[in-house]
């Protein structure tokens, strides 16, 4: 019997999309489902809107839920980590202490001030979670999806023997919005709305279009596409001088004119992790006219979603069950069933047959394809990136290794190494303001970093 545990399971909106596509594979029928979280009061909202989904589908798949971490780690075979810790009041702070001294982000999870001090807060309960794996629950597979996901999955290989992967929809995303580019399938919109945003998670890429990708998280490039067969490189090189998409992607288009190659994430994104687009709020207007704001999206998105869940648990309204872009679903169910897929996944560089990819550092993680059946994660060699593709994902990389060496060894400095490295504060800011900006955050979070409080 397959025992799939969530951590962070409070999350409601996280936990009804993963679940949606867990309950959609007919293998999966029979699993036990364990919600874990610490909060009860929302781990109780989740619970009863999965026990729901489950009566809609007519499954026999348990559900359980615990504010014990030991006890929903026991026996698991797969094991998904969603934990936001502090929720949404540290990401405020993430967002508003760096725009005092002009830093502004448009998403701050993965990079930046925001990603830096996002993962200081992530990295250590995220190695209670492994420690406890090792003795509960060793031969699991641990799935991470709490950002920033480089980082926290190379903490996660370095510091335990646990199996693990980090997984992001934004490879599958940015194709099949390629795909509606290039005339190849229907436009997907940016998830700039609600309404968009769940428009997205239930797309996915034509059948006819075949890729290959390889990178990091988040800045993944594009390294071969088809249709039916038939190249692609070369129209979507072109694609730059379309008004219609530049006016829908200009921060990608601009890299594309440069660099040669289209590069994940979505466009708001990828100006949070090059130092080309955000030096002032006038250039960040030109690049971006249409602003994002995550944290803002994320409170609408919420906002929207508790009123549907509200509808959904008073039967009002029916659930979708379904798969979606979500890839966690689609590893356990080739896992669990021996029906082979294939899944973009974050793993070591350096594995048993070599490097993943051969340009990039073998102590970091890379984002590649990956074949998934009962043998498990089947990473693809990708051979070397253009050199250009590859350079600008080590001015990322270099940042990430000092965020790891920092939360692994409590060493502030390494953090603070890592901000003054990174590509959009570096534009913005002296090394002055760096430092004063690092440590008006640390002491504004501090509550959130009992790791260091020997500094």
């Amino acid at each position: 019997m397959t025992q799939i545990t969530i951590v962070g399971a409070g999350s409601v909106m996280f936990t009804r999309q993963i679940t949606s596509a867990l309950l959609s594979y007919p293998a999966l029928d029979g699993a036990v489902l364990v919600l874990m979280d610490i909060d009860s009061q929302v781990l109780k909202r989740s619970f009863e809107l999965v026990t729901r989904m489950i009566d809609q589908a007519g499954l026999r798949v348990q559900v359980m839920m615990t504010t014990d971490r030991r006890q929903a780690l026991t026996n698991a075979d797969f094991v998904i980590n969603a934990i936001q810790v502090g929720g949404l009041e540290p990401w405020r702070l993430d967002m508003d202490i760096p725009a005092k001294y002009g830093v502004i982000q448009e998403v701050g999870d993965t990079m930046g001030p925001g990603g830096i001090f996002r993962a200081l807060r992530h990295i250590p309960p995220m190695l209670s979670i492994l420690r406890d794996m090792e003795t509960l629950c060793p031969d699991a597979l641990f799935i991470n999806y709490a950002n920033p996901l480089a980082p926290l999955t190379w903490a996660a290989k370095d510091y335990s023997p646990v199996k693990s992967v980090g997984l992001c929809y934004g490879v599958r995303y940015t194709v099949a919005q390629l795909a509606g580019y290039l005339g190849e399938g229907d436009w997907v919109e940016h998830p700039s709305t609600p309404e968009r945003w769940q428009r997205l998670m239930y797309h996915e890429v034509p059948e006819h279009i075949d890729y290959e990708f390889a990178g990091i998280n988040h800045m993944t490039w594009i390294t071969r596409m088809t249709a039916n067969g038939k190249d692609l490189l070369p129209k979507l090189r072109e694609m730059a001088g379309n008004p219609k998409v530049y006016q829908a992607d200009a921060v990608r288009c601009e890299v594309l004119k440069f660099f040669g190659h289209w590069c994940t994430e979505n466009h708001w994104h990828c100006s949070d992790y090059l130092p080309y687009f955000r030096k002032n709020e006038a250039m960040i207007n030109h690049f971006l006219p249409q602003r994002w704001n995550l944290l803002a999206l994320e409170e609408k998105v919420h906002a929207a979603g508790e009123a549907e869940i509200d509808a959904q648990l008073a039967g009002s309204q029916k659930i979708v069950i379904a798969p979606n872009m979500l890839n966690a679903p689609k590893l356990i169910n080739a896992m669990v069933s021996g029906e082979r897929t294939r899944i973009n996944g974050n793993v070591p560089n350096h594995q048993p047959g070599g490097l993943l990819v051969e340009n990039l550092p073998e102590n970091c993680v890379v984002e590649v394809p990956i074949q998934v059946d009962a043998r498990g994660l089947q990473p693809q060699q990708m051979g070397r990136l253009p050199m250009q593709c590859a350079s600008l994902n080590k001015t990322n990389i270099a940042v990430q290794e000092l965020i790891v060496e920092s939360a692994l060894t409590h060493n502030l400095d390494a953090a603070r190494y890592a901000l003054s490295l990174d590509p959009v504060t570096a534009a913005v800011c002296t090394l002055e303001q760096i430092d004063a900006m690092f440590n008006e955050l640390f002491e504004a979070q501090r509550h959130w970093l009992p790791q260091f409080n020997h500094c």
